[in-house]
């Protein structure tokens, strides 16, 4: 190569992709959004499980798990939450098939009823943490009660400010059946925090009735 010379850059090469027939609104499989959805329901659910899995281990290996003399929590109110919220998925269900029939109207009551639901709940949760009858870091079982309890309410919350969102754009006219991704991965996350309530019931007021 002569002195001051360009060095050869090789072969122009240039991709071209044909993008006539995607869609601008992708639904489901297609859209990323799905999939990042998907990877977020993976990673809780693996939460879920580890807590599960822990209460399990502490319970075994704990010297004092819950003292004799401080009674369980009922579980009138927790069995009633639980109920709500199975009800919600419901509703969550009923939205997403007003919105696929452009209902948009129906899409917007079930959906605001779906958070109502979800603000029962956390009424009930708020009532149940007060009448607690221990703390969190009294005994091992009370930091389970705690922990579990306060961590799922986040997530209710979390669901319940997200559906709001979208029952305003429904409202505003921006949903339609194309525009649906977004009820989609919301009905997804919804139906995940649901149903993640139901090992924690299980273990926080029936195991220790019955182990």
């Amino acid at each position: 190569m002569e002195k001051g010379a360009r060095p050869d850059p090789g072969p122009n090469i240039s991709v071209v992709v044909d993008v006539r027939e995607f869609s601008r609104f992708p639904l489901r499989r297609v859209a990323p959004i799905w999939w990042g959805i998907i990877g977020l329901i993976i990673i809780e659910m693996m939460v879920v499980l580890t807590f599960t899995a822990s209460y399990f281990y502490l319970q075994m290996r704990a010297d004092e798990w819950l003292p004799p003399e401080l009674p369980l929590p009922d579980v009138i109110i927790p069995s009633f939450s639980l109920g709500i919220l199975l009800v919600s998925c419901v509703t969550m269900y009923l939205a997403g098939r007003a919105i696929d029939r452009n209902q948009v109207k129906r899409f917007v009551v079930y959906t605001l009823a779906s958070v109502l639901l979800a603000c029962m709940v956390l009424l009930l949760r708020w009532q149940k943490f007060g009448e607690l009858r221990f703390r969190w870091d009294e005994h091992v079982y009370g930091s389970l009660v705690w922990t579990l309890s306060g961590f799922h309410f986040v997530h209710v919350v979390s669901a319940a400010i997200g559906t709001f969102v979208i029952a305003i754009a429904g409202m505003v006219g921006y949903l339609n059946k194309q525009r649906q991704i977004g009820v989609i991965v919301d009905t997804m996350y919804w139906n995940f925090v649901a149903l993640a309530w139901i090992p924690f019931y299980f273990v926080l007021y029936w195991v220790p009735r019955l182990i």
